[in-house]
Parts: C-alpha cells; sequence; structure tokens
C-alpha cells in the first residue's frame, strides 16, 4: 500500500477545493472506470465497501423517495402568491 499525500489546501476552505480536498481525505474520489454517469454511487460503493449495483440501487430510492419530500416541503413553507392574481386581473 502507498502513502498518500494530502494538499497543503485548508479543508475548512469555503471554496470548491477546500470541498474537494475534504472528500479526497475521507476517501471519497470518483472513479475512472466503472462508473455509470458520474461516478458517484461508485464511489460511496467502492469507500464503505458496498456492491456497486446495491449502492446505484440505494441512490435511486433515495431520490424517489426524498425528492417528493422536499417538494411537499417547499410547497408547506412557500407562501401563497397574493399579488400575483391582482397583477393578472389589472393586465388582462
Amino acid at each position: 500500500m502507498t502513502d498518500t499525500t494530502h494538499s497543503t489546501i485548508n479543508l475548512h476552505d469555503n471554496s470548491l477545493s477546500g470541498a474537494r480536498a475534504w472528500f479526497e481525505r475521507k476517501g471519497l474520489s470518483r472513479p475512472r472506470e466503472g462508473r455509470v454517469l458520474a461516478g458517484v454511487s461508485a464511489s460511496f460503493a467502492r469507500r464503505y465497501d458496498v456492491n456497486p449495483l446495491v449502492a446505484r440501487l440505494l441512490t435511486i430510492v433515495g431520490v424517489l423517495v426524498l425528492t417528493p419530500l422536499v417538494y411537499v416541503g417547499a410547497w408547506i413553507l412557500m407562501p401563497k402568491d397574493t399579488t400575483g392574481a391582482a397583477v393578472a386581473a389589472a393586465t388582462a
């Protein structure tokens, strides 16, 4: 096993470089081989020693379950547009 040298970028830096350094340090990097789309699920599968098919299925289930929940949450939290009807009536 070879030693990897971590970059000198500050892991707490609020930039894309800092975020990428944090992911790299945690062992989450997208593989060049065996990936579908961008390789995010393959990265998690490799890091946490999970079958890549299982990781992909969990990703799909997560998207299908969480997306409607986020939409319903936004629906509940967003106020109704009270001036939109008046503006539409005035321009008609």
